[in-house]
């Protein structure tokens, strides 16, 4: 019980722990003060953390780690020194907290991409990954956007379950396209009984607006996906 509680006093911050038990994640570890529960489908770990020391029994619970989705700030000093794990780009953490989903337009096309498309994803996608990109094309979780015909652009689910791979290409940009394939995704994600979320990197503000402009509300804290540090 008392872990309910915790993870649902703050459900921005705590939307992925959330969702992996939605999707019949496994909880790894839980006292008063945190939680820590892997994503049955893509084996990603997310610690959910308000006592830092609840927080360090339920890391030290769970073994070593090669990646780590820390829902808060406090524990990452933590598994720099313990674990060796590091983070890049923090995130701010967007969800969609609406009953109804958005409007669409009806100005695109959306569907699976066919191989021709996928190979132009995964040419143009910043952080590609061949091998997932052609997963979430057979599992039809990767979306290419046409307009009048033409390839404007595209959006994903990540394995994890997040939104994301937002692109529209330079010259489809300025139209409304962006709003209208993540709304797209919003009413996809709502249609499965999931409460649709995305990470939007700090320094991205472009995203960042587009999610305030779709009425997607921010978690107080910055999320952090942490890995293995290169030398360690």
């Amino acid at each position: 019980m008392y872990m309910c509680e915790f993870r649902r006093r703050d459900p921005l911050q705590n939307v992925m722990i959330e969702e992996f038990l939605k999707r019949g994640g496994e909880i790894l570890a839980g006292f008063k003060g945190a939680i820590c529960v892997r994503d049955v489908k893509s084996g990603v770990i997310c610690l959910s953390a308000e006592d830092f020391g609840d927080g360090k029994r339920a890391l030290e619970a769970c073994g070593d780690y090669d990646l780590l989705l820390l829902s808060q700030p406090l524990m990452l000093g933590y598994v720099r020194e313990k674990y060796s794990l590091v983070c890049n780009h923090p995130c701010f953490q967007a969800v969609y907290t609406k009953k109804t989903p958005p409007r669409m337009r009806g100005c695109l096309h959306i569907a699976v991409p066919d191989d021709d498309e996928l190979a132009i994803i995964t040419a143009t996608y910043r952080f590609a990954d061949p091998e997932g990109l052609k997963r979430a094309q057979r599992e039809g979780k990767i979306f290419a956007a046409h307009a009048e015909g033409k390839f404007c652009g595209y959006i994903g689910e990540h394995d994890e379950g997040s939104m994301g791979m937002l692109e529209v290409f330079e010259p489809f940009r300025g139209r409304g396209y962006a709003a209208e394939m993540e709304s797209f995704m919003i009413n996809r994600k709502l249609a499965q009984g999931c409460t649709p979320y995305c990470h939007i990197i700090y320094d991205n503000a472009a995203s960042y607006n587009l999610q305030l402009k779709l009425g997607l509300q921010f978690a107080a804290e910055h999320i952090f996906w942490t890995h293995k540090r290169e030398d360690a």
